[in-house]
């Protein structure tokens, strides 16, 4: 979301007008030499210049608090989740860190890299393929607590589907949210997995298992916070809302959609995000697992959907499927917010749609219908 004149003069001021206890931090960062600073601009790309001039100075105002990392072996989230007795104390991580937590041998990002690999669960089908509806909605909630939002989303539409929820993170070891979802939707396939690969491995087990095959079109819900942005929660109702937004429009751009023989995906407007910048450092990562079906990402301007939430059709579901990924292709999960093989992903699936050849369209692409197109999306 654009940011304002004001907002911006604002944006400014706290960078440039710190504080004592901040130009102690910022002195203390610079001394450590622990803050790569060439690493923090290709991380984080889209900086604003000014804040590019002083990269230090966005990492202790704004970055640390995002979670954005000041090397590629230290993740503020990662420092504070495995060190518990410092969550609770308010303590600026990265300088805890530089300050004591190197000489206590603390554990960091790098210390996470080696763990265990889970194994994900075989996933059975709670439709037979010949019952099932033309289209499938496929959730995935880290946030149990969202269901009731998307609950009420998923009930005011008009046109008859499937529904598949993943759920991952703590409070998806309990019961009581797949039991929730299972009670409003008893046809529903409901699994809980482990929590690796965030929304995209989820996706990508589905799609590998089998369950996505009967439909002519999946939607991809992501029920995301995006604690690292200012407007994590709209941000996410945006997305929604224009894949799967009021009940009447959104049936006919699913029937145009379906239509569209050169539409492969469709998201909501103002989400085609265009330009090789946004690689940050996630190119070498997408290289090495697109090289699996032959796709370089440096052949063509990155164009993806940010966010992660769409409408796609089967012939990007059988490219993702055709990368054959496990949980041993996902890093343990330690709450960063970018440079991941998810984040990788996220960008490459127009990478997917490009190798279909077909195109990424945004809502309002969809609002002239074809002349005479139904594709019998009804509810029964």
């Amino acid at each position: 979301m654009p940011r304002s004149l004001p907002q911006k003069i604002a944006d400014a001021a706290r960078l440039l007008l710190l504080s004592a206890e901040d130009r102690a931090y910022l002195r203390l960062i610079r001394e450590s030499g622990a803050f790569d600073r060439a690493y923090y601009l290709e991380a984080n790309p889209k900086l604003h210049r000014l804040f590019r001039l002083f990269p230090e100075r966005h990492y202790l105002r704004e970055g640390e608090a995002m979670g954005l990392c000041p090397n590629p072996t230290f993740s503020p989230y990662a420092y504070l989740a495995q060190n518990d007795d410092l969550a609770a104390k308010g303590i600026r991580p990265f300088r805890h860190w530089i300050e004591r937590g190197q000489a206590e041998g603390r554990k960091t990002l790098a210390d996470l890299r080696p763990a265990p690999v889970p194994a994900l669960p075989r996933l059975d089908a709670p439709v037979p393929p010949e019952r099932a509806a033309p289209v499938a909605v496929a959730l995935h909630l880290y946030y149990p607590d969202l269901w009731p939002e998307f609950h009420e989303r998923l009930a005011a539409q008009s046109f008859d589907f499937d529904l598949f929820v993943t759920l991952t993170g703590p409070a998806a070891l309990a019961d009581g949210p797949a039991e929730a979802i299972r009670a409003a939707w008893p046809a529903a396939g409901v699994w809980t997995l482990p929590n690796r690969g965030r929304d995209i491995l989820p996706f990508a087990h589905l799609a590998q298992s089998g369950l996505l095959r009967p439909y002519a079109a999946v939607c991809k819900l992501h029920g995301k916070r995006s604690p690292h942005r200012r407007d994590g929660d709209a941000w996410r109702t945006a997305l929604a809302d224009g894949v799967l937004g009021p009940p009447g429009p959104t049936a006919a751009r699913l029937r145009t959609f379906l239509d569209r023989a050169d539409a492969g995906l469709w998201m909501a407007d103002g989400q085609l995000y265009r330009g090789n910048d946004w690689w940050g450092m996630n190119r070498k990562i997408a290289k090495g697992v697109l090289s699996r079906i032959g796709i370089d990402p440096a052949a063509s301007l990155l164009r993806f959907p940010a966010g992660s939430v769409y409408w796609v059709k089967p012939a990007i579901l059988d490219r993702l499927c055709a990368l054959e990924l496990t949980t041993a292709d996902f890093e343990p999960e330690v709450g960063l917010v970018d440079g991941t093989m998810a984040h990788a992903l996220e960008r490459s699936v127009g990478l997917l749609v490009a190798d279909a050849g077909l195109e990424m369209i945004e809502t309002r692409n969809l609002d002239t219908p074809l002349a005479g197109g139904h594709s019998g999306t009804d509810r029964r």
